[in-house]
């Protein structure tokens, strides 16, 4: 071959390359576009999603404040609610203040009526109470009459007329003793719950020799007095000073109030004086030393 033939062979096989080249190229660049598109195409989403996900932070934050804010007003509401069942309960109670439940009084078989049920009660303050001279408004059974055919026998709340009388058969209850009947507060349910739940530690102070009563729903606790030392005089470091008196301990109540009903104030109440009688001389003598200073 001669070199004209051989330099258009090659000619002619360069552009049989560049033509497959421009193809390949060509592809890829196609790819390439394809793959740009795509990338653009996800760059959008990605912008779009954190955009939402922008909003949802701040919706997030718009909610959780105004979850806050409904959660102190349902805590406002149910301090009030609670507030507005304790003043209930206490009206309720203060209703039932002339009246006493009595408990193991027998009951006639059939037919007891509110007349028979108060003569009884009338004979159980005579003769075991000797309170001969009270006055009943009322005296009932409370339960289902059905229960009145079995061994057991139904309460019975009383109301008195006057609330010394109340107070005197609630003082001479436990005259009872050994007669299987109990005289016991009216109160309505939700205080007899508070009362139930204070009945061990009523029970524990008993049992440790101390003096223990429920005032209301409070359990009042009180240290025995030794006769033997009541003429005594206490020492300075005594926690409530006066010859022969050891103060209630009330649950929530500060004041101290000695066997005979005269309030005493203790050392919580006065700082670090210490002072004894009732609260009325104790003023009177705190002023006489100030005037003398």
């Amino acid at each position: 071959m001669d070199l004209d033939a051989v330099k258009v062979l090659l000619e002619s096989q360069e552009r049989t390359f560049r033509s497959a080249l421009d193809l390949v190229v060509e592809q890829w660049k196609e790819r390439i576009r394809l793959v740009e598109g795509k990338m653009t195409d996800l760059t959008k989403s990605l912008e779009f999603s954190q955009a939402e996900i922008l909003d949802l932070k701040n919706n997030e934050k718009v909610l959780q404040k105004l979850n806050k804010e409904k959660q102190v007003a349902v805590e406002e509401l149910q301090s009030r609610v609670a507030e507005l069942n304790h003043r209930l309960n206490y009206q309720e109670d203060y209703t039932r203040r002339n009246n006493l439940r009595i408990s193991g009084l027998k009951e006639q078989p059939v037919g007891e009526t509110w007349e028979q049920t108060a003569v009884n009660v009338s004979k159980i303050l005579e003769d075991k109470l000797q309170l001969p001279s009270v006055n009943l408004e009322r005296a009932h059974r409370v339960g289902p009459a059905a229960a009145a055919a079995s061994s057991h026998h139904r309460a019975v709340v009383v109301r008195f007329r006057n609330f010394s009388d109340r107070e005197a058969a609630i003082r001479n209850a436990s005259k009872l003793k050994g007669t299987g009947i109990y005289i016991n507060e009216d109160l309505c349910p939700a205080s007899l719950k508070i009362k139930k739940k204070q009945f061990l530690l009523m029970k524990k102070a008993r049992e440790d020799g101390k003096i223990a009563f429920f005032r209301h729903t409070r359990v009042i606790i009180r240290e025995r007095i030794d006769q033997r030392s009541s003429s005594s005089v206490p020492a300075a470091d005594s926690p409530h000073v006066g010859a022969g008196f050891s103060g209630w301990v009330a649950h929530g109540d500060s004041t101290v109030r000695p066997p005979d009903g005269t309030e005493r104030v203790s050392s919580e109440t006065t700082g670090d004086r210490r002072v004894s009688g009732d609260s009325t001389g104790c003023q009177q003598r705190v002023l006489r030393d100030r005037k003398k200073t």
